[in-house]
């Protein structure tokens, strides 16, 4: 029996150039997209954040290494996060960290407080 080309789909990210965010201190690699859902790799250097922002589809990610603040808690490498569509944060890292990143759908800036929860009413 013969078998048709494999589907599968590789990725040397070591291959891939790290692209500046428009937050200092944090820089991504694409992965993968096809045309709506995006696989990101995204390195925070230590004491960087990443501005307030919403999921209208959700988000995954991965903590590869290091560890990241996020609504309240610090998550350390290891750890698989799965925000819920609609979902609204503002992530930061002390120590730095490098993350794992599926997003369904593209995500738009969202004024947070300073603890990242949602800021305004309504929301």
């Amino acid at each position: 029996m013969e078998s048709g080309p494999d589907p599968s789909l590789m990725v040397v990210a070591d291959d891939l150039p790290w692209r500046a965010s428009p937050h200092p201190g944090v820089r991504w690699k694409k992965l993968h997209f096809d045309g709506q859902t995006s696989v990101v790799l995204l390195e925070f250097e230590p004491g960087a954040s990443y501005g307030g922002h919403r999921h209208p589809e959700g988000e995954e990610y991965w903590v590869l290494s290091g560890s990241l603040e996020d609504a309240g808690r610090t998550v350390t490498a290891g750890t698989w996060i799965q925000h819920p569509p609609g979902s609204v944060h503002r992530p930061r890292s002390e120590e730095g960290c490098l993350l794992l990143v599926r997003l369904p759908a593209p995500i738009e800036p969202f004024p947070t407080r300073d603890d990242g929860s949602p800021d305004g009413i309504g929301h």
